[in-house]
């Protein structure tokens, strides 16, 4: 038989081998296994074509496909036991609160463990008592403390807490040591418990009468710590508040900074009955501040810095024991008539060149009444120490929650209100940490809790490690030169 011409060029013709055939797809050829077998439905012989051997071309000839070899039984790694669980801010709360847990573990020897599993619940998740066992579960805690944790373990801790308040104060008094205090607020909470004998219907903080009761902190302006807390009935005014707390406590020389809302004839009589010393702010329409003396005190000599503001300041004395400081932010009083000539000129009503100028001696100024006997920049230094007051004092609300409304009896109240003294002690420490490297404009305390929450622990074959860190949580780790053990 003749034999058929082939349509390829001769270059691939002289690669043809037996067992072999060759096809093109495109532009390029390529050579194939290729073997023969019988058919017995048709009784004739076939072609069946096979692998791939490679590739033609002209300038290359042959080459040949490489293959990646395959097990057909692959085994990847024996991974058994698989845990990942939250590590990095429990590992925190024991590495770098130590100051915190240390005392907890020597006045509350039993119930210690229970006691951290249910302020890192708090702090981390403001978890009500029900579902503390269940993120004490999802801690590397549970990995750590041999402890059952559940609604009914929690709610046995602080009704036995609160039983007994003296532990409680001992431990306050252990961590506030020698500091001197300032009142941070006091706060009324609403609550509908019938069984809560210090609820008393007064007027809350929404001005309208209701069931409440009240709370109130001292504070340590030096370590950012709050200090003391005690309960009171809803009905009690806070200046009788802060002299009994003051006297449980057994602090020495605290001094009682106050808000504008604080200022009566009748608390500062009182306070003063009970020698205890005070800073109050007047508002600018009290008739106890001369104004006259604010004309010129800009151009006096009388003068401190305060984060890099220029303070002026000039007192007189009230009475035998009351003195009255005036103070001027040069900084401030640029801000207040900026602001006023830009509303002037906007026609906004009651704001005329007649008043701007009544206005000038207030402009920036501010006064305080006292009976302390010291520097005008320690008595500034003292009352600023407040703005801090207030903006942690957020941190007891929110920390809190709505769950004190829950509490059926005033020990579970007491003692639920310790487990969140706790959490406030450690949330405040943040806030110190985070002051002190100069990072509170970048971080919040939320920022901080949840970064480190984010750090886990993997378990895998029966060993536990670390996951790898992402590259925030690195950056906030090297800016606080917080370590993770």
């Amino acid at each position: 038989m003749k034999k058929k011409k082939s349509s390829y060029p001769a270059w691939v013709d002289k690669h043809r081998k037996p067992g072999t055939e060759i096809r093109k797809f495109g532009d390029k050829f390529y050579q194939y296994e290729v073997s023969s077998y019988y058919d017995k439905e048709k009784k004739k012989g076939r072609k069946k074509t096979g692998k791939l051997l490679g590739t033609l071309s002209e300038a290359d000839g042959f080459v040949e496909k490489k293959y990646i070899k395959v097990s057909r039984t692959y085994s990847g790694p024996i991974v058994k036991n698989i845990t990942t669980k939250e590590y990095g801010l429990s590992a925190f709360i024991q590495s770098y609160c130590k100051d915190i847990l240390d005392p907890l573990k020597e006045y509350f020897p039993r119930q210690w463990e229970w006691m951290l599993v249910a302020l890192y619940s708090r702090l981390l998740h403001t978890s009500p008592i029900k579902n503390m066992g269940y993120y004490y579960t999802k801690s590397y805690l549970s990995e750590q403390l041999n402890i059952t944790v559940n609604a009914k373990a929690i709610s046995q801790l602080i009704r036995e807490l609160g039983a007994d308040r003296k532990p409680l104060a001992d431990y306050m008094k252990h961590m506030a040591d020698d500091e001197k205090f300032v009142l941070i607020d006091a706060t009324s909470i609403v609550s509908y418990s019938d069984n809560l004998t210090r609820v008393c219907t007064g007027l809350s903080k929404n001005k309208t009468y209701e069931p409440i009761f009240n709370l109130l902190y001292f504070y340590s302006p030096h370590s950012y710590l709050p200090a003391y807390y005690r309960l009171f009935n809803g009905n009690i005014k806070d200046v009788k508040m802060i002299a009994t707390t003051i006297k449980e406590s057994k602090f020495k020389d605290a001094i009682i900074i106050g808000d504008k809302g604080f200022f009566s004839e009748d608390n500062l009589i009182y306070l003063e009955s009970e020698t205890q010393q005070y800073i109050v702010p007047l508002r600018r329409n009290s008739t106890l501040i001369d104004y006259r003396k604010y004309e010129n005190l800009t151009k006096s000599n009388h003068h401190f810095l305060f984060e890099k503001r220029v303070i002026y300041y000039d007192s007189y004395p009230l009475s035998d024991s009351r003195s009255i400081y005036l103070f001027v932010d040069e900084q401030m009083m640029i801000k207040e008539k900026r602001d006023f000539i830009f509303r002037m000129h906007k026609e906004t009503p009651s704001y005329s060149p007649e008043e701007f100028t009544n206005q000038l001696p207030q402009f920036g100024s501010f006064s305080l009444i006292t009976n302390m006997e010291a520097s005008a920049e320690t008595i500034f230094l003292n009352y600023k120490s407040r703005m801090c007051i207030e903006v942690l004092f957020d941190g007891v609300k929110n920390i809190l929650g709505n769950d004190y409304t829950y509490m059926q009896n005033d020990e579970a109240l007491e003692g639920w209100m310790f487990i969140n003294h706790l959490a406030l002690l450690i949330h405040h420490k943040i806030y110190a940490l985070l002051k002190e490297k100069k990072l509170i404009s970048k971080y919040s305390i939320r920022d901080f809790i949840e970064y480190l929450a984010d750090v886990k622990k993997v378990k895998i074959n029966d060993e536990w490690m670390i996951e790898p860190i992402i590259a925030e949580q690195k950056k906030l780790l090297q800016q606080t030169g917080v370590t993770i053990p």
